[in-house]
């Protein structure tokens, strides 16, 4: 409860200057506030359930019917009626917003000086293209220049690596994969292809992978990062005021 209340507070007092501002009805900045308050809260919630490397998605769901509660009494003060329904998790694409509809090139973090970690785990891997629309990872330096490529794809056999033009079959079709990349940096170069830059890392062709992700390390500016994705829950909105109601469905990646 105290973790739960600490997420909403957090967002509460920007929530309710857009309210005032757009004349206490609903608008797109209640949306907006109620994704990013959700988005924070299902973050919580995962790192609440997850020890070590154990998930438990029954203290996952628990959490979230409780700030279901908490966040629906909330907006009844102010006249809303608000539920949130939740679904259930799944595997996430690696798109930006974790649907396989969602945008397949993206940034994933910028402004890096060092990874220390980089892993992906793909427990179904049938998503997988062949050569020709390969799954890609580009490290790219603040000139725009691709410093680090990786491409990962089916070739009906064996699901394969391609770096610097090498290749390395690392599994059989259809099976489930774990690539630390930093760990293999000998065969990946990772490490050393980055070294003494100050890069980003883009996803490209993500709508053709599915898993999960986890890059940890430092940017430019010394502050430490983290960007790692889990799995993808479709979360249900429904708000209504006595003007108007609206009903939107977000796809709500963990964390």
């Amino acid at each position: 409860m105290i973790v739960i209340s600490t997420v909403m507070l957090n967002n509460i007092i920007y929530a309710s200057n857009m309210a005032s501002e757009s004349s206490n009805d609903i608008n797109h900045f209640e949306i907006s506030n109620i994704a990013q308050i959700t988005q924070d809260a299902s973050n919580a919630a995962y790192y609440n359930a997850t020890t070590g490397n154990q998930f438990e998605n029954d203290v996952y769901f628990n959490y979230l019917e409780t700030y279901s509660q908490e966040i629906s009494t909330l907006y009844a003060h102010r006249g809303f009626s608000l539920s949130l329904g939740n679904g259930t998790l799944n595997d996430a694409y690696f798109t930006k917003n974790g649907l396989i509809t969602g945008r397949s090139n993206w940034t994933i973090i910028d402004n890096i000086d060092q990874t220390n970690k980089f892993t992906i785990e793909m427990e179904d891997t049938s998503k997988l293209s062949n050569s020709s629309d390969p799954f890609e990872i580009h490290a790219i330096n603040q000139s725009g220049v691709p410093i680090w490529k990786m491409k990962l794809y089916d070739d009906g056999s064996n699901i394969n690596v391609s770096v610097d033009d090498q290749t390395y079959p690392i599994g059989a079709s259809n099976n489930s994969i774990n690539l630390s990349i930093i760990y293999n940096d000998p065969v990946f170069h990772f490490a050393t292809s980055t070294t003494g830059e100050t890069y980003r890392i883009d996803y490209f062709n993500s709508s053709n992978a599915m898993g999960l992700y986890s890059i940890t390390g430092t940017l430019a500016d010394g502050r430490d990062f983290t960007r790692e994705r889990y799995k993808v829950i479709n979360t249900t909105i429904s708000i209504a005021s006595s003007k108007n109601s609206i009903n939107v469905s977000l796809p709500i990646t963990v964390p």
